[in-house]
């Protein structure tokens, strides 16, 4: 009897684990490809008295395909895409993108930093950020972040109906 209560407990526990995936039909992905220039990101710092203030750069990007519908009940992604036009090195990362860095200064000493970049979007718009941990910008305003690419993924809704 014992065996067979173990048994029965453990069955339930295996049957109670096991994930369930649904698959949903009707769902559209869009992929929006989206170039940043050096010259686009702004800069946070409006007049000297915002130094040291935590800045940083970003990019502000019309997105008329984050409808209000999409903020809701869809999903919106961005990936920071490297060597897209290289097949052998291209890459993607899901944002935030978090990249520890390295550099030598002039005196031959090493220091060490991290590159982040991050997304945050609304209906009918989408931002992109860059900072560094180590401000370097905040010291030489002459420092800007490179042109970039990007992709934003949008999973539109199902229709209505089928979300009540």
């Amino acid at each position: 009897m014992k065996k067979f209560l173990f048994l029965l407990c453990l069955t339930s526990i295996w049957w109670g684990c096991n994930p369930t995936f649904v698959e949903q039909e009707g769902t559209t992905l869009k992929t929006v490809r989206v170039k940043v220039y050096a010259n686009d990101w702004a800069y946070t710092q409006q007049n000297e008295s915002d130094q040291f203030n935590n800045n940083y750069f970003y990019a502000l990007v019309d997105m008329p395909e984050i409808t209000e519908d999409v903020f809701d009940y869809g999903e919106v992604k961005a990936y920071a895409v490297f060597d897209r036009n290289n097949l052998q090195n291209a890459r993607k990362h899901l944002l935030p993108y978090v990249l520890h860095m390295e550099d030598m200064n002039m005196y031959g000493d090493w220091f060490y930093f991290t590159e982040t970049y991050d997304f945050t979007y609304g209906i009918g718009w989408a931002e992109f950020n860059f900072r560094t941990s180590d401000f370097a910008y905040e010291d030489n305003v002459n420092i800007n972040p490179p042109a970039m690419d990007f992709d934003i993924v949008i999973t539109y809704p199902q229709d209505e109906a089928a979300r009540r």
